[in-house]
Formats: structure tokens, C-alpha cells, sequence
């Protein structure tokens, strides 16, 4: 289900703001990088969103891209989640706890709300005896849309991947 209007939007508000906070000028470059994750629901790599970008903001690049989600990395705004069998680190802003799973095939990855993560969380926080800042659960498994590797809507091989890889 697509974020409504209303939450990218405030999503956008609370990614500048972390931005300020973390001392980084808020450039129209930066505000861009913002705006492309509050209106997606996958979870991109940096060069995803340049790709995305540059043809809407030519003075961008890669470097202010990395840059701006370190930043927001740092202050716990969005996660940075590592590969997911394709050598590129993902990121994603549902920092609420809930279980990864990538595809090792397409190397999409998805969330799965899970009341057991929140529960774990809990009983890691009472054991440690202080807040839990960050924390993830992935699972790998083969194709999340088939149980064909090749019959994967995302698959890289595939003729029409290149248009429906664009289109998550």
C-alpha cells in the first residue's frame, strides 16, 4: 500500500530536520535525497536514488548522496541494513522493529511486521538494563514472489526486468 500524501510529507519533515540537527546545510540536493525516501516503500541503495535523481536534479551527486544518508543513518532516522546478496547497502526508513527478508535472487527486500520482534526487543532492553538503539532481524531466502528463482518478476535475467526493476 502506497505512503499517503499526508505521511510522505512528514516523513520529508522529520528527514530535513534530523538533517539540521546533524550540522549538514540543507541543500535542494540533500532535500531531494529526502524527498525520493519518504516517497518510496522499498528499501534503496545510493545508487538507486542517484539514478533516480540526476535526471531531476543535475547538480547532484553520488558523493552528496552517500553524504546525506550517513547523516541520516547516524542520527537513527533510517537504517542502513547492509547487502542483500548483491553487494550494495540498502537503506529504509521504518526504523519500528520488524523482520527483513531479501531476496537472494532479485535482492529486493521486504518488511514483515512481527509482534515477536517487538517482544524481543523488549526482553533484550530488560536484560541489558538500558534502551535498545538499533537492531534488525533478516531472514535470505530465494525468490519472495516464487518459489522459481527464474520465475522472479524482478529476476536480473529476465528480458522485461529492466521495466519492472524501474517501476518498484
Amino acid at each position: 500500500m502506497p505512503r499517503s500524501r499526508a505521511t510522505a510529507e512528514g516523513l520529508v519533515r522529520t528527514l530535513v530536520g534530523a538533517l539540521r540537527e546533524s550540522g549538514l546545510r540543507l541543500t535542494p540536493q540533500r532535500t531531494a535525497v529526502c524527498e525520493a525516501l519518504a516517497r518510496r516503500e522499498d528499501h534503496p541503495t545510493a545508487q538507486t536514488l542517484y539514478q533516480e535523481l540526476k535526471p531531476v536534479v543535475s547538480s547532484l551527486s553520488l558523493t552528496t548522496v552517500y553524504q546525506t544518508l550517513d547523516s541520516l543513518v547516524r542520527t537513527g532516522t533510517i537504517t542502513s541494513l547492509g547487502s542483500a546478496g548483491d553487494d550494495s547497502i540498502h537503506f529504509e526508513v521504518n526504523t519500528e522493529p520488524h523482520i527483513n527478508l531479501a531476496c537472494l535472487t532479485c535482492h529486493r527486500i521486504r518488511d514483515l511486521e512481527s509482534a515477536a520482534v517487538r517482544d524481543l526487543e523488549r526482553e533484550v532492553q530488560a536484560a541489558v538494563g538500558s534502551k535498545v538503539l538499533s537492531g534488525r532481524v533478516v531472514y535470505y531466502s530465494e525468490c519472495l514472489e516464487t518459489s522459481i528463482p527464474r520465475d522472479c518478476p524482478y529476476y536480473p535475467a529476465r528480458e522485461d526486468a529492466r521495466e519492472v526493476i524501474h517501476d518498484r
